[in-house]
């Protein structure tokens, strides 16, 4: 086998130089405190960066704001040679193995901090994300990015600390195919749904007006919450279309303000025989619509229906598994690695670096 140049082999001392990765760190964490400091005197520019993934983020940067991100750039990568100065650290620590054995947890850590930046660059780059998704329990929901697949909550149940506060999330969820059934999980704060590239983290929790009970001549109680349909005899049905907690007269229609019950309002659909037919908002606290009454229909609302829902960050991840690899080998790598110092400590075992 023929040796490597001169010129070659002092190329690749350079990559795998302790010095080098001294310098890039101290570099890194350099633009990160810089870069720390510009993002709190811009929070508008960076307020969204947690919600879409990187590459997303700069795309969508308004015009003539990249002065304010090329520390992002640099950091990035600086970033990246960082991780090749270490992964050819962890090549000739390999190909040097024989002598250098008692090394393996220190490499170990190296492997796996190359692995955390290989998929945390190909995660910003290929990956996508959307934060706060709103599902209630038993809602069927169609995962964006993931054609086919949809996500149930089942239950949400807080975990409060002593001051009553909530400490962690927990959601039961169901991950389903059509009709069949691909994983079924418990989430909290450290414990996401993982299935292929898809991450769910649950991120908060609430409860939301959906509608109101109502007294219906003839029918009794009835639930008016979006999307139920109502039989009321003779052919005639009464479906809600929408239901807004808090609605603005907004032209072309009313549109949402905010979740609190201001100005209820429920966009109804009335079908029945002959000319039988009516679609109109009807807001609670104004006047009965008087096609409703014309057509015999009549209620009045009783008592608002709550429903929990959970906040869930849903990420396509394409990288997750290399994380989760890289993870992985760097606590084994420390737990090897403080077993080994202290075996050669007792022993007064000092190898070569």
């Amino acid at each position: 086998m023929p040796k490597p140049s001169s010129l070659g082999a002092k190329i690749w001392s350079v990559c795998c130089s302790l010095n080098l990765a001294i310098s890039l760190a101290s570099l890194i964490t350099l633009l990160t405190i810089y870069g720390s400091l510009r993002m709190h005197a811009n929070p508008g520019l960076f307020a969204d960066l947690d919600r879409y993934s990187l590459r997303t983020w700069f795309l969508q940067l308004p015009g003539g704001q990249l002065d304010q991100v090329r520390w992002m750039l640099a950091a990035g990568f600086l970033l990246l040679l960082f991780g090749l100065n270490t992964l050819c650290c962890f090549i000739d620590w390999a190909l040097r193995i024989r002598s250098r054995w008692r090394k393996t947890g220190e490499y170990l850590t190296h492997l796996g901090f190359v692995l955390i930046v290989i998929a945390f660059t190909w995660g910003s780059y290929a990956g996508s994300r959307h934060s706060e998704v709103r599902l209630f329990l038993n809602e069927r929901y169609s995962l964006p990015g993931f054609e086919g697949l949809d996500l149930i909550v089942d239950a949400v149940e807080p975990v409060m600390n002593r001051q009553d506060r909530p400490q962690d999330i927990l959601n039961r969820v169901r991950l389903l195919q059509g009709e069949r059934l691909l994983a079924a999980e418990q989430l909290s704060f450290n414990h996401p749904l993982l299935y292929g590239d898809l991450v769910v983290v649950p991120v908060s929790f609430g409860r939301e007006i959906k509608g109101y009970d109502c007294f219906m001549p003839g029918l009794g109680n009835v639930r008016l919450t979006q999307g139920q349909t109502l039989s009321l005899g003779g052919g005639k049905t009464l479906r809600v279309l929408e239901f807004l907690a808090d609605a603005g007269n907004l032209r072309p229609g009313p549109g949402p303000r905010d979740d609190r019950s201001q100005n209820p309002a429920l966009l109804l659909d009335l079908q029945g025989p002959g000319r039988v037919g009516w679609r109109g908002w009807y807001f609670l606290r104004g006047q009965f619509p008087y096609q409703l009454l014309a057509n015999g229909v009549r209620f009045w609302p009783v008592n608002p229906v709550f429903g929990s829902f959970s906040l869930l960050t849903i990420n396509h991840d394409p990288g997750v598994r290399f994380a989760l690899a890289g993870g992985v080998a760097m606590l084994a790598g420390t737990l090897l690695a403080m077993v080994s110092f202290y075996r050669k400590r007792r022993s007064n075992d000092r190898p070569e670096i």
